[in-house]
């Protein structure tokens, strides 16, 4: 229709509504489906395959960008339109077999809708009300998904067709929970509520800089809960999608060899040479460092609540390992100043507590019975066990670095702001490691081989320094104290430190000044910085590089 019905300006209309629909697939035919596609509708390259060149690499500048192409379509003189889709419910139902199960995937009331109000501005919105997703069987769980909703634009300049586009995109839900299991044991529970993420890019003018993409992600709560042993299931889970895979793929293979003998062709399945050549290619361009920093990168995470916890066996035990962090931002930055790499991060932890405590065991017996509500709530009124609390923390590291080259320059700070709690004793520690061995030995056996040694060793202390209460181990006086061995890898880098590094010894609340410094338990503060670049900054670094490399192949640099 005209969109002068529906609002002011002309155009076109364009309104789907799809009724209830239900959806069945059994994965035991899927190889069905592959040879129905070989028989059917064979390549047009089968003549040509056994002399097949070996795939070259694009040139950069004989590209086109993803986008440029769409905006050739994209901004042709048209008339505004206007496009919806919506599906009222969709179910559909996936046999996985005996070796996983069924699961079952529901949509309600989700649509989408895109417009075009002129020749170089076109946004997108979608949303869901309710994604779920149930399974059954030896794979089992839920994951519920609530209010989901995605927005997106994009605007080209008006200057010339070659620049790069303005976009912006955001991600929003209200609510977010998640179960697994698998051999009828939970391993793993999720819950979310209330995230906004937001991406947007800004082109800075011309001699003024390079353009800008900023991020920024806000949560309300995460909780996040697993057990000893989910390390070793998430494993085991894998291990039997490969081999579903591999079984069908091992199916289909046989069948296909009975009917090559009616076809007067050859398949064109799996050409493996030229696979083959692509992934050498691949890793050939992988090998080529590329140094962030002509992007302008920025990244800033708020999330008001944050909860991790870990069982010693199952959610039905009366004890819980929990890391809790209140009011937690991250922000972190890189760009290219003065041919040089610039990073800075910053971290600030409102109240860290963490803690061994005592949980009351569920009401139910029930697999089926423990929901993800029960388990968050149970968790959230654990008490006591204190081993670590923080009022506030603040951490800050920027770095400058010449592309190329393993030389960085620093400058580091880290502070406690209040009084730190220490509930530092043996029998904790040991209730710990028990929970550590646990998991290496479930996941070694998982593996068919020995784990590599722990980067982190709590070592020292006696059977008979379990009783000496909230503080056994912040005493002096102890026969036994226990120290943390931290195993720092080899740095590949040489670091010089701009300004003295400030790092503060934090003060426990029952000695004041009279607190041992960080040497005392066997934490080296001077490798703080050393440790915080190679684990964390270098980690983001290769993410930001991914990040540029996708943003220069969809938009154009």
């Amino acid at each position: 229709m005209n969109s002068k019905h529906l609002g002011r300006t002309s155009g076109m209309s364009a309104i789907l509504r799809v009724s209830p629909m239900k959806v069945s697939l059994n994965a035991k035919q899927v190889q069905d489906s592959l040879l129905f596609r070989e028989i059917w509708l064979p390549s047009d390259d089968d003549e040509s395959d056994s002399v097949t060149p070996p795939p070259q690499p694009e040139q950069p500048e004989a590209q086109t960008y993803i986008v440029q192409r769409y905006q050739q379509v994209a901004s042709t003189s048209a008339f505004p339109w206007n496009t919806t889709i919506a599906v009222e419910k969709l179910e559909i139902t996936l046999d996985l077999g005996s070796t996983l199960g069924k699961a079952q995937f529901a949509i309600d009331n989700a649509w989408v809708s895109s417009n075009k109000t002129s020749d170089r501005e076109q946004s997108m919105c979608i949303n869901f009300d309710s994604v779920g997703i149930e399974c059954k069987g030896r794979m089992a769980g839920i994951v519920e998904l609530r209010s989901f909703k995605v927005h997106t634009s994009i605007k080209w300049p008006e200057e010339t067709a070659g620049n790069t586009p303005l976009i912006q995109a955001s991600i929003a839900f209200h609510h977010l929970q998640a179960k697994v299991s698998f051999d009828y044991q939970p391993f793993l529970v999720a819950h979310v509520t209330k995230f906004d993420f937001l991406m947007y890019n800004v082109r800075e003018a011309p001699g003024k800089g390079g353009e800008r993409l900023f991020s920024v992600l806000e949560g309300d709560e995460v909780q996040v809960f697993c057990t000893s042993l989910t390390a070793s299931q998430t494993l085991a889970l894998f291990q039997a999608w490969q081999r579903l895979v591999q079984d069908k793929q091992s199916a289909y293979e046989a069948s296909l060899r009975e009917v090559e003998r009616y076809l007067r062709r050859k398949s064109s399945a799996v050409p493996g040479r030229i696979e083959a050549r692509s992934k050498e290619l691949a890793q050939k361009d992988e090998e080529v460092e590329r140094a962030p920093g002509s992007l302008h990168t920025g990244v800033v995470v708020n999330i008001r609540h944050v909860d991790l916890g870990a069982f010693p066996s199952s959610f039905f035990d009366n004890q819980i390992f929990k890391v809790e962090a209140h009011d937690a931002q991250a922000r972190f930055t890189v760009s290219l100043e003065s041919n040089k790499i610039h990073s800075a991060l910053g971290l600030t932890l409102g109240q860290l507590r963490v803690a061994l405590s005592g949980i009351n065991r569920p009401a139910s017996a029930n697999l089926d019975e423990l929901s993800v509500d029960a388990i968050a709530q149970r968790a959230a009124g654990s008490r006591g066990g204190t081993i670590l609390k923080v009022p506030r923390l603040v951490a800050g590291m920027e770095t400058w670095q010449v592309p190329g080259t393993r030389q960085i320059d620093y400058i580091f700070h880290s502070t406690f702001e209040g009084k730190v709690d220490v509930g530092w004793n043996y029998s904790r520690i040991s209730f710990i490691r028990d929970m550590w061995e646990s998991h290496s030995r479930a996941l070694a056996s998982r593996l068919g081989k020995p784990l590599p040694p722990s980067a982190v060793r709590i070592t020292g202390g006696t059977g008979n320094g379990g009783g000496q209460g909230e503080g056994g181990g912040a005493g002096a006086e102890q026969q036994d104290k226990i120290t943390a061995v931290v195993n720092v890898p080899q740095s590949k880098y040489t670091y010089t430190a701009l300004e003295p590094p400030v790092i503060e010894t934090p003060q426990l609340r029952d000695m004041g000044e009279a607190t041992p410094p960080l040497e005392w338990i066997g934490l080296q503060r001077d490798k703080l910085p050393n440790v915080t670049h190679q684990i964390i900054i270098v980690t983001l670094l290769e993410i930001a590089k991914e990040v540029e490399d996708a943003y220069g192949t969809i938009l154009g640099t």
